[in-house]
């Protein structure tokens, strides 16, 4: 008995022997190289966010029609004619998304406004939630166009090369949207396409309807332009200067009597 109890305690004591070289057990945690961290990729907020087509189908109605992930989205624009006797404003748009269709705006040309005179108009602008609101835009140079929004002032500029209307904060030569006049331009009949817009991530058109109203005060420059005879029109090779997939400074050129037909 007290054999077997010596060999107990021989077992436990050999068990507990921490002192014992063979029982020490290394507890550095095993070596490994740290994963490379993915590189970011800046592409989604230089690249377009948004981008559309401008096809004509009759005398009256436009449609800007979205592509790529937004096809679900379209702008129709119905220009009113006749209107010497009528109270309908010069043009309507309608916003179809979300599988349904609503009135977004209702543009409006302003002859009677104060001096000096210059080109003058408004967009009275429908949000989602059916609050309206009046934003003004007038044309100094007959060309290039601004409006505020929330205390910011922005511009349509009419560039070249190729011909465009470029969307920027004023003083700031970062391009928001970019319209890029198609091989016929405002001549366009029958399902024709007018031109491209590609609009890129920034604070306006990342806020609730900030797109539809970079559309509204996107007609008003168009419409203007046409006023005065100007029809732009892009051939292939001029067109391709501008690599819309990036997001860029405005151009620097500015577009002249080159490069428009007058009907």
């Amino acid at each position: 008995m007290e054999a077997q109890q010596q060999f107990i305690r021989l077992g436990l004591d050999e068990a507990l022997d921490i002192h014992d070289d063979h029982h020490y057990h290394d507890e550095e945690l095993p070596n490994y190289e740290a994963s490379t961290a993915p590189a970011y990729d800046d592409g989604d907020h230089v690249g377009p966010y948004k981008t559309f087509h401008l096809r004509r189908y009759d005398r009256r109605i436009q449609m800007l029609v979205a592509y790529g992930p937004s096809t679900n989205s379209a702008f129709r624009i119905t220009t009113n004619t006749f209107r010497l006797f009528s109270k309908k404003p010069e043009m309507e748009v309608l916003y179809t998304g979300e599988g349904r269709m609503r009135t977004l705006a209702a543009i409006s040309f302003d002859d009677d406004g104060p001096l000096p005179w210059r080109p003058r108009a408004h967009f009275n602008h429908t949000d989602s939630e059916g609050l309206a609101e009046r934003f003004d835009m007038e044309s100094r140079n007959f060309a290039d166009w601004a409006f505020t929004i929330r205390d910011k002032v922005y511009e349509w500029r009419l560039g070249m090369w190729p011909i465009s209307l470029e969307l920027s904060e004023k003083d700031s030569t970062l391009v928001i949207a970019r319209f890029t006049y198609s091989d016929r331009g405002t001549l366009a009949v029958r399902g024709g396409e007018v031109g491209e817009l590609v609009v890129y991530r920034d604070g306006l058109t990342m806020q609730r309807d900030g797109i539809g109203k970079v559309v509204c005060s996107l007609m008003v420059a168009l419409k203007q332009l046409q006023k005065l005879g100007r029809h732009y029109h892009n051939d292939d090779a001029t067109r391709s200067r501008t690599n819309s997939m990036v997001r860029g400074p405005r151009s620097e050129h500015r577009a002249s009597s080159a490069g428009f037909s007058v009907v």
